[in-house]
């Protein structure tokens, strides 16, 4: 009896010990530098005190929103066209860039997201796309990013 109630309370410090690990600071969350196309340094700043969980989520939304890919997998794929076709009035890209950075900032461009299915966006460079993941797919993700946490 003694030795079931002692791997008990052994098994349950492991766990406990598990789910605190599995949450972090946003303390010691770095956010990228690449926030600077949206937000100032003065608001990253402010919102890290004064309202942490959007700066947690605009960052993640700012590089996993619309991923540049070089390889498609079987998947409901909804093909949109070109990339260039959704461009902002009066903005200019390089599509170099796009491919190098892996990401579209979904702040400046509007592309549409189709609520069960991949949003598919060609670049001119052979190749490459821009894929925009279902809205349902989406939510599921960024609210696990923001349980890591506590949000």
């Amino acid at each position: 009896m003694k030795k079931t109630v002692l791997t008990m309370m052994v098994m349950s410090l492991v766990l406990i010990g598990f789910s605190q690990q599995r949450h972090e600071s946003v303390n010691d969350f770095y956010f990228s530098p690449q926030l600077s196309e949206e937000i100032t340094a003065a608001k990253v700043a402010d919102l890290k005190a004064n309202n942490p969980e959007e700066l947690v989520r605009i960052n993640y939304t700012m590089f996993n929103f619309a991923q540049v890919i070089d390889k498609l997998w079987d998947g409901n794929f909804q093909q949109m066209g070109m990339l260039e076709d959704y461009l902002p009035e009066g903005m200019t890209y390089v599509e170099e860039e796009i491919i190098n950075k892996r990401y579209v900032n979904p702040y400046k461009w509007n592309l549409p997201q189709d609520t069960y299915r991949y949003n598919l966006f060609k670049l001119r460079h052979s190749g490459y796309y821009v894929v925009v993941m279902p809205k349902v797919t989406w939510e599921e993700r960024l609210n696990a990013h923001l349980n890591q946490f506590d949000f």
